[in-house]
């Protein structure tokens, strides 16, 4: 993935996040992820994007198996792409 597209993606994969918590540590991480690709900041995009990745990982059973979450798709397609672009940072 470019990282043109995963601007582009961006905007979702926060306002996706956001629709399930309001976590303080998740919407700082949210901002640092936004700021971090807008300064093409590798390093900190990294640190951030390992960060919400790891979140994710915990909380996608809970997300896919909770009723009230209406969006569980959307949260998946958003997991699958911040895994892509970070493997797209490997390469």
């Amino acid at each position: 993935m470019e990282r043109k597209e995963f601007m582009i993606e961006l905007n979702g994969i926060i306002e996706t996040i956001h629709t399930y918590t309001r976590n303080p540590f998740m919407v700082g991480y949210t901002k640092e992820l936004r700021k971090s690709i807008r300064y093409n900041d590798i390093e900190t995009l990294r640190i951030v994007l390992d960060k919400v990745i790891a979140w994710y990982q915990e909380e996608i059973d809970h997300i896919v198996h909770d009723e009230y979450v209406f969006n569980k798709t959307m949260h998946e397609k958003a997991f699958g792409i911040l895994k892509e672009y970070r493997q797209a940072l490997h390469a």
